[in-house]
């Protein structure tokens, strides 16, 4: 479901708005929440992109000891909780 961060160029506000798909928001004409303006500036805020999660269980010995030893403490984290989890998902 995306997201459209907006700021009203009438009265100041600045919120955002939820839409059930892209050509929902296309054919939309979003109105402040504040004044009922249609006169809307786009603003662009914080991007999240989820990244592909590695799969630990099926490294070599070798690059395991590259993960220790690179000390980043998210991935050492990561790979830990995978190798140790019963069913494979990361969650022990």
């Amino acid at each position: 479901m995306p997201q459209y961060d907006f700021r009203c160029k009438s009265c100041g506000k600045r919120f955002s708005l939820h839409f059930k798909s892209v050509a929902n928001y296309a054919a939309a004409t979003p109105k402040c929440s504040e004044c009922d303006s249609v006169e809307l500036a786009r603003v662009i805020s914080g991007v999240a992109i989820p990244q592909a999660q590695r799969d630990y269980r099926k490294m070599s010995s070798g690059e395991m000891l590259s993960v220790l030893e690179a000390g980043e403490k998210k991935q050492v984290d990561d790979m830990f909780r995978q190798v140790n989890s019963t069913d494979g998902s990361g969650s022990a």
